[in-house]
């Protein structure tokens, strides 16, 4: 059985690195890995307190130069796809740029930058819309690694109550894509009527920027946004079958609540948490905002599943009752819970 960590202290980069050393015995498959992906989450283009801070990063790599005996060697590669960037009309690589990506690059030869937007070849995943099947593009680059590592921040979401380092895997979707996710394009079925037939994706993603509290009241007046709070979270757990993250780290130095996982308030906890068992991972995630694991339907799939456990069974460090903070929740929660 995996354990997990959980570190609190007063030094973002310093609290991942203490992280990762207290499960070092679990991370045999790193040592002999030889192309490493590191998964962060840039889904905002203008907000840091949505995104992976660039000093996660700096605290995986720091832990790594000293665990691995052939660091140099390794080749690790940051891959990652902006979703708001999409939707904004810019592209990743200018997140990258903006949130200080392009200088790890620099910092470290052996680690390469890529967006989905450069990515050419894509596996077909199927997944659930609100009026039947659909079918999303995964960027087949991540069969070229050796090692998954999933970088992410505890934040709500509009949809699935929580992401985490399971659902950040998500941003691995052709970007054309990552609405499907949510059930409400329905391109197969275009005789259903959503939202989304009559409101543009991306004006919607223009309004949540500005007037979440717009948005919000659209959806909680709609029948179809119910039923893909339902569908998501089974759209979650096929893309991360294919997706797996061999380590999740949660750079849980602050959060995200409320209108998450772009437009919420920041919620600062001063903690990390890592475990190889992307699940028990995300458990303890999940606690430190104040939900059980099993109240988030993907993580309550993927455990029925036996892709792992979120129980504390292993928990080394912190107590988690020590750091949690009760995350407020998003304003269509209430609609949300009712994924099953």
């Amino acid at each position: 059985m995996s354990s997990v960590s959980l570190v609190k202290g007063d030094d973002r980069r310093r609290n991942v690195r203490r992280a990762l050393e207290l499960i070092q015995d679990d991370l045999a498959s790193l040592r002999a890995a030889r192309r490493i992906l590191i998964k962060p989450n840039l889904t905002a283009t203008g907000i840091a307190h949505a995104n992976t801070h660039a000093d996660c990063v700096r605290g995986v790599l720091d832990f790594c130069a000293g665990y691995l005996n052939d660091f140099n060697a390794k080749r690790f590669t940051i891959l990652e796809g902006s979703g708001s960037a999409y939707y904004e009309h810019c592209s990743t690589r200018d997140v990258f740029t903006r949130f200080g990506y392009d200088d790890l690059a620099r910092e470290y030869p052996n680690l390469a930058l890529c967006t989905i937007e450069e990515c050419i070849d894509f596996i077909d995943v199927p997944v659930r819309s609100i009026a039947g099947p659909e079918r999303v593009g995964l960027a087949s680059a991540i069969r070229h690694f050796d090692y998954r590592i999933s970088l992410n921040l505890p934040k709500t979401h509009n949809y699935a109550i929580a992401t985490l380092g399971i659902k950040n895997m998500m941003g691995l979707l052709r970007q054309c894509d990552k609405s499907l996710i949510h059930g409400l394009r329905t391109p197969s079925a275009p005789q259903a009527k959503t939202v989304f037939s009559y409101i543009p994706t991306a004006w919607i993603a223009w309004t949540r920027r500005r007037a979440p509290w717009l948005v919000n009241t659209l959806f909680t007046h709609s029948v179809a946004y119910l039923r893909a709070v339902q569908v998501i979270h089974h759209n979650v757990v096929a893309v991360a079958r294919e997706a797996w993250p061999d380590l999740v780290v949660l750079d849980a130095w602050e959060g995200m609540e409320g209108d998450g996982p772009v437009d919420g308030r920041r919620v600062e906890l001063r903690a990390a948490v890592a475990s190889a068992d992307a699940l028990k991972a995300d458990g303890v995630g999940a606690r430190l905002m104040g939900f059980a694991p099993e109240e988030i339907g993907y993580l309550y799939y993927l455990g029925q599943e036996g892709r792992g456990e979120y129980s504390l069974q292993g928990l080394r460090g912190e107590r988690v009752e020590s750091v949690a903070v009760r995350f407020r929740r998003h304003p269509t929660y209430e609609i949300q819970r009712q994924w099953r």
